[in-house]
């Protein structure tokens, strides 16, 4: 079985959508279990889990790395780039 590789205009907007992804590096899973343990053991719930090694870990990813503000027009676009193809079909 072969595919067409899909035209540069989709694979452009592909990349647009999620190029933040490959700026984020989550540790292992394991050491993310470690973090969320100690975190329960020193008691952090509740608003103060915000304060905990865990969360505190994932969020600097997440913000040295954000989403784009204008994702959901971006997945939009893309459907119409998709479906502007399929109707050239």
């Amino acid at each position: 079985m072969s595919f067409e590789r899909p035209p540069r205009e989709i694979m452009e907007k592909m990349f647009e959508i999620d190029s933040y992804k490959s700026g984020r590096s989550y540790p292992f899973w394991h050491d993310q279990l470690e973090m969320i343990y100690r975190d329960i053991d020193s008691g952090k719930f509740g608003e103060d889990a915000k304060t905990g090694e865990f969360f505190l870990a994932i969020k600097a990813i997440k913000d040295g790395s954000p989403k784009p503000e204008n994702l959901d027009t971006l997945k939009e676009e893309l459907a119409d780039l998709m479906q502007a193809e399929i109707d050239k079909q």
